[in-house]
């Protein structure tokens, strides 16, 4: 099975277009899919979500959780050189259709600390053998 993920990303006036391609495990435990895979990194990456929610789980070092909540905001902490840095995930458009294997979202990443816009992403994955 393989997974793609697209993501449009703007970042001041720039945009920038991502297209990745992973070979990927599904599985599903009750409402929940996941979807792991290793990234070009080499970092086991787990999605699982639902119909209102995603997380995604990179095990890298240290660990980054991202949520994203269908019409709504979520606190998050991305390490990065300078250290950790807070951010909210401001969640516009969430759609999950399982029949054809895809989740889209669009969502803003915002300062914690001033609600300022950081950068705005569209982002499709898809999952097929």
């Amino acid at each position: 099975m393989k997974i793609r993920m697209r993501n449009q990303i703007k970042l001041d006036e720039q945009m920038e277009l991502i297209d990745q391609v992973y070979d990927v495990e599904w599985t599903q435990k009750g409402s929940n899919h996941y979807l792991i895979y290793q990234s070009e990194e080499q970092e086991k990456v787990v999605l699982k979500f639902n119909a209102d929610k995603l997380t995604m789980t990179r095990f890298s070092e240290p660990k980054t959780i991202l949520y994203f909540i269908k019409n709504g905001q979520h606190l998050v902490s991305i390490p990065t050189p300078l250290g950790a840095q807070h951010f909210v995930t401001d969640t516009q458009h969430y759609h999950l259709d399982v029949e054809n294997q895809a989740l889209e979202l669009h969502y803003d990443l915002k300062r914690a600390d001033d609600d300022q816009l950081f950068a705005s992403y569209q982002m499709k994955i898809e999952w097929q053998e």
